[in-house]
């Protein structure tokens, strides 16, 4: 437990709280985590991690908001390193490949997570829309593409990107430097011919 020299300020506190909490839920899975496993972990008493999260649901929502907040950050920062479309679309592939690579833990709350909670959802729902919506723009910057035409290669780009990365979760046979390079140029081949529209 906490000795009164050891106690934090209060944001600290639920930095703190967040950080362990999320290493807890990446590992256990929404279902089987608990409140007191939690605290324990923290090294806090329960009502210590109460005082900061009103429930269970209410602290994996603020997981899953600092994860999406981190990853749609580098998705931006990656889309707008360059104005070359090629590069773009290699910077953007990097960026997604090193989140799930350096933020494993962050990778899991939004990505294979086990939670069915409504409110989970739809804040995974709205992050997967704001990094659609930055992809998309790039596209229609690229090339004279419809809303709907960006939104479906928009689609396809994402979909293959998350199947690439299970892959590599469950055969190991390639590293997040090949996936990079192989879907960037594999995604780079189709998208030029857009171009040219």
């Amino acid at each position: 437990m906490s000795s009164p020299q050891q106690r934090l300020p209060r944001d600290q506190r639920r930095d703190q709280l967040v950080g362990v909490a999320r290493s807890v839920f990446a590992t256990r899975g929404y279902r089987t985590t608990s409140m007191d496993m939690i605290a324990e972990a923290a090294g806090v008493s329960k009502p210590v991690l109460y005082q900061h999260f009103d429930s269970k649901q209410d602290l994996y929502l603020a997981l899953i908001d600092s994860s999406a907040a981190h990853l749609d950050s580098r998705l931006a920062e990656a889309l707008g390193s360059t104005t070359d479309p090629h590069e773009q679309v290699h910077a953007t592939y990097r960026a997604y490949f090193d989140f799930v690579v350096s933020h494993r833990e962050e990778f899991v709350i939004i990505f294979n997570s086990d939670v069915y909670e409504p409110k989970a959802e739809q804040r995974l729902r709205a992050l997967r829309e704001s990094s659609a919506t930055r992809v998309v723009s790039a596209l229609q910057n690229f090339a004279r593409l419809t809303d709907d035409e960006a939104q479906l290669l928009c689609r396809a780009l994402i979909g293959t990107a998350e199947v690439v990365v299970k892959q590599i979760d469950s055969q190991r046979g390639i590293d997040a430097d090949t996936a990079v390079e192989l879907l960037t140029q594999m995604s780079w081949g189709g998208l030029r011919s857009f171009a040219d529209r």
